[in-house]
């Protein structure tokens, strides 16, 4: 049974090699690789320095159990491992991209040597000549962005959003739940007073929504904010953020609230997710809408931390019963949590 060296999970087949279904890293043959990233042969080197990363954290070959050799990257901080028995390669999830990239530079660089001058000449004046393309929106996020709909776009990533649909699940059947039942799933049901209940009533508490805008203006946060984090993450992040996170939030709130207000409510566990994204997808836009139906692209971090600036500024300014605190709170939380998430996929 080969496990995978960084975490005690089973490889499972995959296209191609074998891969840890945790962090996608693959167990390739020489063959696979090349067939996978043609040209990575040439762009890997035994590594010769004694303090490089791979030498502080050696691996053990997945399949046979024998030590691995590290192959650098090019001239990446970056490594693939091969195994100096059964020869199979260990490759992480990151270094396939990497090693695409530095095969293509390679490529690039081949094909421009071997133009002529008046060749290269023309090719520069041709890229001189070309503008640069603002991101196009589609006709839906277009049509999501004039509807007053927040929009999300170049987003890095492309895996599917499960748990964030699951979630969003859980939190509308349990507020369908309470109108039916307002006893049992209601909001007083469900929310959390600090002088009598205890701590394990918080994370109900983040299933409390005191109407309907309460519970559609999380909704759609948590969908816009999850997909960006599933995007790049584990699965488990986004729920853990949006219930867990939430139920902490809620917790620090309640020091600031009397004790007899109940609270509840998941936009503490949303905010958590606007400040894993804010981590995350740096690189992401913000879609905004102008007239004549043209929009422009502004850069997510600017625009979310100005937006949790204004919430809280807000929510804090008037007796507006919206848990400011909780949501301050919660974006810290998702900001830690997403610079925690980013050092152990770089670890890894």
């Amino acid at each position: 049974m080969a496990t995978c060296p960084d975490h005690p999970r089973e490889l499972a087949a995959a296209t191609p090699g074998r891969a840890c279904p945790f962090c996608r890293g693959v167990l390739l043959t020489t063959e696979e690789l090349e067939h996978e990233r043609p040209g990575a042969g040439a762009v890997l080197e035994v590594e010769g320095r004694d303090d490089a990363l791979p030498f502080k954290k050696p691996r053990r070959c997945p399949d046979c159990g024998g030590p691995m050799t590290p192959l650098r990257i090019g001239r990446l901080e970056a490594w693939v491992e091969k195994c100096a028995a059964c020869e199979l390669l260990w490759v992480e999830r990151g270094d396939l991209t990497s090693l695409a990239l530095v095969t293509k530079t390679i490529q690039r660089q081949d094909a421009w040597a071997s133009m002529d001058s008046a060749t290269r000449a023309e090719a520069a004046k041709e890229l001189a000549d070309v503008p640069e393309r603002a991101p196009q929106p589609t006709l839906g996020q277009t049509a999501q962005a004039l509807v007053g709909l927040p929009v999300l776009g170049q987003l890095e990533g492309a895996q599917p959003s499960v748990a964030t649909w699951v979630s969003l699940g859980v939190l509308v059947a349990v507020f369908a739940g309470g109108l039916a039942a307002p006893d049992v799933l209601g909001f007083e049901a469900l929310a959390w007073r600090r002088d009598r209940d205890s701590l394990m009533g918080l994370f109900p508490a983040v299933l409390a929504h005191d109407g309907w805008a309460h519970v559609i203006g999380n909704l759609v946060f948590a969908w816009l904010f999850g997909d960006a984090v599933e995007r790049k993450s584990p699965h488990w992040l986004m729920p853990a953020m949006l219930f867990g996170g939430g139920a902490l939030s809620l917790l620090i709130d309640s020091f600031f609230t009397p004790a007899t207000v109940l609270i509840g409510g998941a936009s503490g566990g949303v905010f958590g997710l606007m400040g894993l994204t804010l981590v995350l997808q740096r690189r992401g836009r913000w879609m905004i809408p102008l007239a004549g139906l043209r929009t422009a692209f502004l850069p997510l971090p600017f625009v979310m931390v100005l937006y949790v600036a204004l919430d809280v500024w807000v929510a804090s300014s008037a007796d507006s019963g919206i848990a400011w605190i909780a949501h301050a709170a919660g974006f810290g939380l998702g900001a830690l949590a997403g610079v925690a998430a980013g050092r152990s996929q770089r670890g890894s």
